[in-house]
């Protein structure tokens, strides 16, 4: 597996294009770095740390080259200019620009290439959620011929269907964090602490490749019981149940994957509850399906919940994943758009109380003919119990 996208990336540009030239805007300026990693094929993880320094994509709707407005450093090393080495991945738009500093000279080189591009009057899309309000009011008082419209729901769309590259790149982080998850739980000893077993599952999961940590969410006993609770110094004792929940990224793209574990040998009324999520979840997974609205999955798994007798005590069924850990769709009463083929979802259901938690979460691919399980294939699914 390489640890760097291809020259070309893993989207599909044709459909971006299509998708643009369809819509209302002349042109598309980015700055969110997950819209800007699947417009340029570049990513890297300092285009969220140092958020003030941001990579800029300028793509037209008339078929014109697009522009990457980058800081300087970085677009001197790509163009063969300047004292930087280059690095081992590029973008896949070729016209490269860089920009001096934090503020207004970043808009300028913006601009320019609105300008350059004949775009001075129109429509242009800008991410309502994340372009900066400096960015905007700047372009105003340089191009006051243009106007500005919320993109965010046509990028959203442009990245919902998954191309094969994708799919295969989020199978292997989410297999890999789950195998490495899963393997922690089991070599728990009674008395560690959860702090040193969530340590020894980031550092197996970097070892294979993991860049980034996205999140580490481990609870024992009433601990499970939180909503996102984080590893601690709580000392691990026989009996207790762990609720966990794990993310790493790969070239930008995302796992989470949720398990719960045992110390010891579980009790019968914990391995019942689990089997009846279980249930529940394979029958989320088996109904998830194009054409379904995400809601009637929610309403599902209420009626899957009562079946079983339980209270179905979440507030979601699952949620895509992609270059967002969250994105389109949220598995929600308030999402009413179908389900299409190509998507990639996590399925996740739980139940707690204030004295503990289980949680359940896996990877699926949305088929044309079926949805399927990519992180536990069917009948294969356990309440882990550490080996001592």
């Amino acid at each position: 597996m390489t640890t760097n996208p291809p020259a070309t990336g893993y989207a599909d540009v044709g459909r971006i294009q299509r998708l643009l030239d369809a819509g209302p805007f002349d042109a598309i300026v980015s700055t969110w770095p997950e819209n800007t990693h699947y417009l340029s094929g570049f990513y890297h993880p300092d285009m969220r740390l140092t958020w003030e320094r941001l990579h800029i994509v300028v793509w037209p709707a008339n078929g014109a080259p697009p522009v990457y407005v980058v800081p300087a450093p970085r677009a001197d090393a790509w163009n063969g200019a300047g004292t930087w080495a280059r690095e081992e991945s590029r973008p896949r738009i070729q016209d490269i620009r860089g920009y001096l500093g934090e503020h207004d000279h970043m808009i300028d080189v913006v601009a320019e290439a609105l300008t350059g591009l004949g775009i001075t009057s129109g429509l242009i899309g800008v991410e309502h959620r994340a372009t900066p309000y400096k960015i905007v009011e700047g372009l105003r008082r340089r191009l006051p011929g243009l106007r500005y419209g919320d993109a965010w729901p046509l990028l959203n769309e442009m990245r919902k269907v998954k191309t094969p590259a994708e799919v295969a790149l989020l199978t292997h982080v989410n297999r890999m964090t789950a195998r490495h998850l899963e393997n922690g739980l089991r070599s728990i000893v009674a008395g560690e602490s959860e702090r040193a077993v969530a340590a020894r599952v980031t550092d197996a999961l970097m070892r294979e490749g993991a860049q980034e940590l996205t999140h580490s969410i481990f609870g024992g006993g009433c601990r499970a019981g939180q909503w996102h609770p984080w590893p601690g110094d709580q000392a691990l004792e026989a009996g207790m149940l762990i609720r966990t929940d794990w993310g790493v990224r790969i070239d930008g793209y995302c796992s989470d994957i949720a398990r719960t574990a045992v110390v010891g040998t579980a009790s019968r009324a914990q391995r019942t509850r689990f089997d009846r999520i279980s249930a529940v979840h394979d029958t989320i997974v088996e109904a998830a399906r194009p054409g379904v609205a995400a809601r009637e999955l929610v309403h599902l798994a209420r009626r899957a919940y009562e079946r079983q007798g339980e209270e179905f005590r979440w507030s979601i069924v699952g949620h895509g994943i992609g270059l967002v850990l969250h994105e389109e769709p949220q598995l929600t009463v308030e999402y009413d758009e179908p389900l299409v083929e190509g998507m990639t979802l996590e399925i996740e259901l739980g139940w707690t109380d204030p004295a503990q938690g289980f949680h359940i979460e896996d990877f699926v691919h949305v088929g044309r003919d079926e949805t399927v399980n990519l992180t536990t294939p069917p009948g294969t699914r356990v309440l882990i119990e550490s080996a001592r």
